[in-house]
């Protein structure tokens, strides 16, 4: 790795440190909060949710023994952790969030791949320990529709038909809404008024670019963020869930609309994110959502960088 690839951390950054005596390198712990610059951004990575998947229901293609050589991604009990939040990016007084996390659910009723959730509800206390009003935000940028990225977004996220984010605009990939199942009513609250969809390579903030990575649904859509010191973070939201799919590109999602068009998808991801002073941020990717994909072909987290909270 270059020696260009250094990233400033605040006071804030956070994540808990391997417990003692576990051979659990990473994946047994969940998601927290945590804030880093990287030149002109700052990037909070916002808790919603910590759940622990199966892994080969997650992943249909593999078999348990797939699993051997991803210890350093898996729970003691052998379960995937992931993780769901949001990704708050602040630049010259400047706000966006990207996704809108799982929203209110009890946690109580898992999903036939999910084993149990960890932790749930968390996003809106953040928002409110960071000193973020969401009412005062401005936009909400999706990477897709699924109900794990629109949870506060929701018409019924609070008490509020409008959402935990009244005034906000809402940007989708192109595409994203036609795939939409109507009769599911809309994902997003003021859906027809208050949503914008745009085309790939679309500068939806300054620094802030979409970019179409169809497949896992018809708009999927990662984000390009300039930092303005010549490198650049894309958060590619569930283009990849775990960082797994770096060596197992054909590995498809359960939930994936389009398995071809997902699998290109990954493979067109997986190369940008090799290139010097990429980094990427993998919202599901538990407590290793920031990274790189080192000269071997591997996800690096920056765990030797972290601190504690």
């Amino acid at each position: 790795m270059t020696t260009s690839r250094q990233t400033t951390i605040s006071a804030q950054s956070a994540t808990a440190r391997p417990r003692p005596g576990s051979a659990d390198a990473s994946g047994g712990r969940m998601p927290r909060l945590w804030t880093r610059t990287l030149g002109d951004l700052t990037l909070t990575y916002v808790p919603d949710a910590g759940v622990h998947m199966i892994p080969t229901r997650v992943y249909p293609a593999s078999a348990d023994e797939d699993w051997t050589d991803h210890g350093p991604h898996m729970t003691d009990a052998g379960h995937l952790a992931m993780g769901c939040g949001a990704l708050l990016v602040e630049r010259r007084g400047k706000r966006l969030l990207l996704d809108a996390g799982h929203g209110r659910i009890s946690g109580e009723d898992p999903e036939h791949f999910q084993h149990g959730f960890d932790h749930v509800q968390a996003l809106p206390e953040h928002l409110e320990r960071l000193g973020v009003d969401p009412r005062r935000l401005e936009t909400v940028a999706f990477t897709h529709l699924h109900d794990d990225h629109t949870g506060w977004a929701r018409p019924d996220a609070v008490d509020d038909p409008r959402s935990l984010f009244p005034h906000a605009r809402w940007i989708v990939g192109e595409g994203e809404l036609e795939g939409l199942n109507t009769a599911s009513g809309p994902r997003l609250a003021g859906q027809g008024a208050r949503t914008t969809a745009v085309a790939d390579g679309t500068e939806i903030a300054e620094g802030v670019r979409a970019w179409a990575l169809p497949g896992h649904t018809t708009g999927h859509t990662a984000y390009i963020l300039d930092t303005g010191d010549g490198r650049r973070v894309v958060a590619f939201g569930d283009a990849m869930h775990s960082p797994v799919q770096i060596q197992h590109p054909d590995w498809q999602v359960v939930l994936d609309h389009d398995r071809a068009r997902a699998e290109h998808s990954r493979r067109r991801l997986v190369q940008f994110l090799a290139r010097d002073d990429v980094y990427g941020f993998g919202v599901h990717f538990a407590d290793q959502q920031l990274g790189t994909v080192d000269s071997t072909g591997h996800w690096r987290p920056w765990d030797d960088e972290r601190d504690e909270r």
